[in-house]
């Protein structure tokens, strides 16, 4: 136990203490940020009030475009914490890489400590930074929705967007040390984080739409874990500002919204239920920690195959 909270204990601090990791960790949050205030904000917030006007009949303007504005920020926070859980955990998890590179990885290997605590020891650090993280940003967006007229979520709402958040960030620690374990090199990660960085916002329908896409991406984007992780934390958001936005209008209209902007997710062409995107983000954690695993009971038999063959050359020269 010592030794794996002194080896997560380890990894914190190599990350908290590289602050160019941690700065380029919170790059795709400001980007979304600047997207949101300078194009698709407006753009989403326009379709809103456009929706409102074309089948709310007479209504009050001012309230809709109120509602609309306050509507789009708890979209774009639950969008954000999407990516964040996934690129932070990505960026942490960067230090397994580093340390594989500069060969302390071998160090830790050949140090009387089981396999697993180390791997064990980058998992936890990548959900505790990440959840430290999340929870800030959160924080800090929820401050400002309040602050520009909206209303606080009720605790029993912040309470179930933290859980959503923490299991992102357990889920996509394992699936970030799953990657990182076919990585040999610092540039290559950089390169794949780089990559990731890019499409998550795509995944997640943060940068467009899901109704915006082509029928095919859209399609393919819901059996990805990240679009239902989005989905699940937008439906927490936006719930009681999205019944008071499309009050009066018929039900239809509001699920259609919802499914447009990657609030519900449909499989298959049926929308899925919480409950199933629970299960489907969990069942693909759990595949990623069964390959894992898998992997490092490989790794650690071919430890024991080289320290074998160590002991057998050893011994043969003292033979001879």
């Amino acid at each position: 136990m010592r030794q794996y909270i002194a080896l997560t204990r380890r990894n914190c601090s190599v990350f908290l203490k590289d602050r160019p990791a941690v700065a380029f960790s919170l790059l795709s949050m400001f980007i979304v940020l600047i997207l949101m205030a300078v194009f698709l904000g407006k753009l989403n917030t326009d379709a809103v009030t456009g929706l409102l006007e074309q089948y709310g009949g007479t209504r009050n303007k001012a309230l809709d475009k109120e509602h609309a504005e306050i509507l789009v920020r708890y979209w774009a926070l639950a969008g954000i914490m999407e990516v964040n859980a996934v690129t932070v955990t990505l960026t942490v998890m960067g230090t397994m890489v580093s340390d594989a590179t500069e060969n302390r990885l071998s160090g830790f290997y050949c140090a009387p400590v089981r396999r697993e605590l180390v791997a064990l020891g980058y998992v936890t650090s990548a959900c505790l930074i990440g959840m430290l993280f999340c929870t800030a940003v959160f924080a800090a967006g929820l401050g400002y929705i309040v602050l520009t007229g909206g209303e606080l979520l009720a605790t029993s709402a912040v309470v179930k967007m933290l859980g959503y958040i923490l299991m992102n960030v357990c889920v996509f620690s394992i699936i970030m040390f799953l990657a990182a374990s076919f990585v040999k090199s610092s540039s290559a990660w950089s390169g794949f984080a780089t990559v990731v960085g890019t499409l998550v916002g795509f995944a997640g329908a943060v940068y467009i739409p899901m109704g915006s896409l082509p029928a095919g991406a859209a399609e393919a984007l819901a059996y990805t874990p990240i679009l239902h992780g989005a989905s699940l934390m937008r439906k927490v958001c936006c719930r009681d500002i999205l019944a008071e936005t499309f009050f009066g209008l018929p039900e239809s209209i509001k699920a259609a919204y919802e499914e447009q902007m990657g609030i519900s997710a449909a499989m298959g062409g049926e929308t899925v239920s919480s409950g199933f995107q629970l299960l489907f983000i969990g069942l693909f954690g759990l595949a990623a920690l069964t390959a894992a695993i898998w992997l490092e009971k490989r790794g650690q038999a071919g430890d024991r195959s080289y320290r074998s063959g160590l002991a057998s050359k050893h011994a043969k020269s003292k033979g001879e």
